[in-house]
């Protein structure tokens, strides 16, 4: 991996620690309000401005980036161990588990997942606390995003065992179990973190769209989805345009991690 590469990671790790930690930095109490200060433009005191309550805007960024970061960092976390498992048993077993595989994992391709986990909402109980939804909803989008990566380490695997090195631990009795953590699994990993890059986003994103319906964070918990929530009322913008300012602020995260994206793949195809 080359200076470059080196350089986008560690920008894109750096983000993610700093938002992970946001409440941490956050100057304010994000629920504490203040009417006398209600709609303040930015200032030295509060960058971001103040809402409608008076709240400082930017330590309800740092506090929302903090769960939003989180909750997508576990998400991915869940989604792609659930296909490392998958892919990696159905490719190194094959058999006839494997034309279930591909068939299941075309019929999980093919649904919109996300608001398939929005109508299963309902099912959950009235009285439960945002957070406990929120949380809940993410791992069942976690659970149903193991496709992707579950084929990806499949084709993976199965390319790696048809390898020389790979064939003479077989000839030599070396046992299945040996031969997948040693030589198939360290194969692996590369698509497991272009994967996590690609994953990642997808989760805060859907956060955020959860937030924004309704279905997640809610008053007067911090979300960003309440930030995108706010620029439906267009016309407010033009006398309070600092109301912008947290969601051009989500921008380095995701354009960090893509940039990412493409340093993974560039390393990866370099090391073939």
């Amino acid at each position: 991996m080359n200076g470059s590469a080196k350089a986008r990671l560690s920008v894109f790790a750096g983000i993610i620690l700093v938002l992970a930690a946001g409440a941490l930095w956050a100057p304010y109490n994000p629920i504490e309000q203040h009417r006398d200060i209600s709609n303040s433009p930015p200032s030295a005191l509060h960058w971001f401005g103040t809402d409608d309550y008076g709240r400082d805007v930017f330590s309800r960024f740092l506090a929302g980036a903090s769960w939003s970061v989180l909750s997508g960092v576990a998400a991915t976390v869940v989604g792609l161990f659930l296909g490392w498992a998958a892919g990696g048993l159905v490719g190194f077993k094959g058999g006839k588990i494997d034309a279930l595989f591909l068939r299941l994992g075309d019929l999980t391709l093919s649904l919109p997942w996300l608001y398939v986990v929005i109508g299963l909402r309902a099912i959950l109980p009235l009285d439960l606390k945002p957070r406990a939804v929120l949380a809940t909803m993410l791992l069942l989008l976690a659970f149903v995003s193991w496709a992707r990566p579950a084929r990806l380490v499949r084709g993976m695997v199965l390319n790696l065992s048809e390898r020389g090195y790979v064939e003479a631990a077989r000839a030599f009795g070396v046992p299945e179990w040996r031969i997948f953590v040693r030589h198939i699994f360290p194969g692996t990993l590369g698509v497991l973190a272009a994967q996590a890059l690609v994953l990642f986003p997808r989760f805060v994103l859907a956060e955020v769209t959860l937030s924004f319906f309704g279905l997640g964070v809610s008053e007067p918990e911090p979300s960003w989805g309440a930030f995108i929530i706010a620029l439906k009322q267009a016309y407010l913008l033009r006398e309070q345009w600092w109301r912008l300012l947290p969601v051009l602020s989500m921008l380095p995260l995701f354009l960090s991690c893509a940039f990412a994206v493409r340093a993974v793949a560039n390393a990866y195809r370099a090391s073939r």
